[in-house]
């Protein structure tokens, strides 16, 4: 997973700092491997800011508990069996 966090003017004076801190954090704590963290130039999004972009999709608003929530690994569901009769 490719994950590019803007550092443009505006994000940079948002939290874009804060934001890799966060996911470098994570990707050490939870041994993300897979993920490629860089920054990026201005996206062009600037009135939406902050913003990272992950394997080519853009997120909007972004804050440090969104990035790491957008990187986590998803919980797979369990099944539930509502055929059970008692």
């Amino acid at each position: 997973m490719k994950v590019q966090v803007c550092h443009g003017r505006t994000c940079t004076e948002r939290f874009c700092e804060y934001i890799n801190t966060r996911l470098k954090n994570d990707v050490e704590k939870f041994k993300l491997g897979q993920i490629e963290l860089e920054d990026s130039l201005c996206m062009g999004y600037c009135k939406k800011w902050p913003n990272i972009k992950i394997d080519g999709n853009v997120n909007h608003y972004v804050t440090p508990v969104k990035a790491a929530e957008l990187i986590q690994p998803k919980p797979k569901k369990k099944k539930t069996n509502f055929n059970n009769k008692k």
